[in-house]
């Protein structure tokens, strides 16, 4: 129970930072996914279904404010979720490089999924373009932005899991 609300609040919270903090501090009108990182996250230290629970519900409230159409965010980071969780059974928490590694897949594929339907549908052919200036940018700001966001949900993770353990050990 007590993971489920502080997972709403962590999917609020990356919502409220990507939507408003991060647009404030852009760096060459390139913002982080920051819900990218919570989802990559969640699905390495949990496993696929908390992974596509994630993704899913963020993809949400990405359709709900900024989407055309309801369930294309929330496919494509539920499948993001879902990838992502088979590498759970390869995850340490000591291994760093393992998630920021499936941040920055997981974002230039996002990259190359919104250049094909928000760039190449509207004939816009310069992909070589769209990727020095957009794809690669935002995936190398992403991961740097992951470094710090995904030693903080370690942090969270761990603390939910001691509480868990805690109270199973009490029972």
């Amino acid at each position: 129970m007590k993971r489920g609300i502080v997972t709403a609040v962590l999917v609020f919270i990356c919502f409220i930072l990507q939507t408003s903090v991060f647009e404030l501090i852009k760096l060459a009108g390139i913002t982080p996914n920051i819900l990218l990182i919570l989802i990559s996250s969640v699905a390495v230290m949990r496993g696929q279904k908390p992974g596509m629970i994630v993704g899913f519900f963020c993809g949400l409230l990405m359709d709900i404010f900024y989407g055309s159409t309801i369930g294309g965010f929330a496919f494509l980071y539920m499948v993001f979720g879902f990838v992502d969780g088979f590498f759970n059974r390869i995850y340490y928490s000591d291994d760093n490089i393992l998630p920021l590694v499936l941040i920055g897949v997981n974002d230039l594929i996002y990259g190359f999924v919104m250049y094909i339907l928000c760039g190449l549908l509207q004939n816009h052919l310069r992909i070589i373009y769209y990727l020095k200036n957009i794809i690669l940018p935002e995936m190398v700001y992403t991961v740097a932005v992951g470094l710090v966001c995904y030693q903080i949900l370690l942090r969270i993770n761990d603390w939910l899991e001691k509480n868990e353990k805690r109270g199973a050990d009490f029972v």
